[in-house]
């Protein structure tokens, strides 16, 4: 099988998708509750925004990710596809050169 980065992001991921029937039982199987401590749901789209927040964790530029993920818009990346309670915002900040002038 040729490496996905030679495919091109257009190349399937899957000839078959699974779907959600199947999703749910192999979850149960692996012992994976369908909701999570904070509420959410564990579907097809968790995947999704797991991917979408190690890219931003990953700093990868977020029109980047966007087209990894084949998203026509930004928004649907950054607001609905990123878990931004993941996001080291405070290490991003400290990580800022120090613009402090010693006199």
């Amino acid at each position: 099988m040729e490496h996905r980065s030679k495919q091109g992001y257009k190349a399937l991921l899957f000839e078959n998708p699974p779907g959600i029937r199947v999703f749910d039982a192999d979850c149960q199987a692996a012992g994976i509750a369908k909701n999570d401590v904070r509420g959410r749901v564990v579907d097809i789209h968790t995947l999704r925004t797991t991917f979408g927040t190690h890219l931003a964790v990953a700093g990868v530029h977020p029109r980047v990710a966007q087209a990894a993920m084949r998203h026509s818009r930004i928004e649907l990346t950054t607001n609905f596809y990123t878990d931004p309670a993941l996001l080291d915002v405070n290490g991003a900040v400290n990580a800022l050169p120090d613009w402090a002038v010693n006199t």
